[in-house]
């Protein structure tokens, strides 16, 4: 890879909706213009489903993202027990160094990547450039470019790194896949570590070298952005949502929210 400019055109903000508003709508809303060049971003930060295309159907759920660049965009199927959630972004009006216009991956690549260090990373611009565009203030359109900008840039390296790294292995992924259903529950290291057959000692070596954190620590970040979502798209009190995400205590629930947020649940809610 080059390290001069990776972008030549700035891209611009077509539209950005929930992933659950993809899921409701019938198609009209999701189908591209004739010979338009856009590319359209899915990310999913939470729930379970489906993608449709190409008489494929794959499976899909936190921390993967669809890069779709050509033809109408795929459908997406949620899980009626553990819905979709997640932000999708269209781009266009941007073209990268040795790409057409409106294109991001090469023709033969797959558009289904399973994010893993970038996620959270991603996943905080995505929701930026969500709020940005639903509550415009002085500025939001710059800042709006910029995100997109980084989104783009930060994708590029993604798909161009080496394919050794942007694996992991089946223990790792197992017991994340396990933590993401079942965060709420009383879960402790040696129950991960028999659920994929290693020591304890094992599973928490391979887990942090493989997903940047600890398997506590990671249980801790999907109860947290569980409850973000929860303050930010329901009407349940921080004492229901702890509750729901696994801290019967709602006092060490306002602490911990605090300490990983930097701001009470209360005032996250507000925000």
């Amino acid at each position: 890879m080059t390290t001069t400019a990776i972008l030549l055109e700035t891209p611009r903000l077509i539209s950005v909706k929930t992933i659950q508003e993809i899921c409701a709508d019938d198609g009209d809303g999701n189908r591209r213009d004739p010979g338009s060049t856009c590319t359209d971003l899915l990310l999913f930060q939470g729930g379970r489903g489906e993608i449709h295309f190409d008489d494929q159907v794959v499976s899909v759920r936190e921390g993967d993202m669809i890069i779709w660049g050509l033809g109408e965009l795929p459908s997406v199927h949620s899980s009626p027990d553990y819905s979709l959630k997640g932000i999708a972004i269209r781009i266009g009006d941007f073209r990268l160094q040795d790409r057409p216009a409106g294109i991001i991956l090469e023709p033969e690549s797959s558009p289904i990547w399973h994010l893993q260090k970038n996620y959270d990373m991603l996943s905080r611009y995505f929701t930026d450039v969500l709020h940005e565009n639903s509550n415009p203030k002085l500025g939001s359109g710059d800042l709006i470019s910029f995100l997109l900008q980084s989104i783009i840039i930060h994708i590029v390296r993604i798909i161009n790194q080496p394919k050794e790294t942007a694996n992991i292995s089946t223990i790792a992924q197992n017991a994340r896949d396990y933590i993401r259903e079942n965060y709420a529950q009383d879960l402790s290291l040696n129950t991960l570590a028999s659920f994929v057959f290693v020591s304890p000692y094992h599973l928490a070596h391979i887990f942090k070298e493989e997903i940047g954190m600890s398997p506590i620590q990671y249980m801790i970040k999907c109860r947290i952005d569980e409850a973000k979502r929860m303050l930010s798209q329901t009407e349940l009190s921080v004492r229901e949502i702890a509750q729901l995400v696994g801290y019967p205590n709602a006092n060490y629930f306002n602490i911990l929210f605090k300490k990983m947020t930097g701001e009470s649940p209360g005032k996250y809610r507000k925000n």
